[in-house]
């Protein structure tokens, strides 16, 4: 095991993929085109990624209904696109 140390405690990322998020969704609802939602390290990372998106289970997405796939590129990226679809309805 190697000991890491810093004299300054790392920047802490978690929640950006939040702000992506909010920002993608919004523009799929302004565009009405495919959006390029992010890029992930392994496909099964993308994947679930769409199918939290697609669900609501990602909060930015709750109030429509999107199509969101996972990609892999011909350069091996994993990329999460989408488009918005209609507004959702109340349960």
């Amino acid at each position: 095991m190697t000991l890491r140390t810093s004299p300054t405690l790392p920047t802490d990322h978690h929640g950006t993929d939040t702000a992506r998020h909010s920002s993608a969704a919004q523009a799929m609802r302004d565009t009405g085109e495919w959006v390029h939602v992010s890029t992930y390290k392994t496909r099964k990372g993308a994947a679930q990624a769409a199918s939290d998106a697609r669900t609501g289970r990602i909060k930015a997405y709750r109030g429509g209904v999107y199509d969101v796939r996972a990609i892999t590129t011909s350069e091996g990226e994993h990329q999460v696109w989408g488009r918005y679809v209609e507004e959702r309805r109340p349960q």
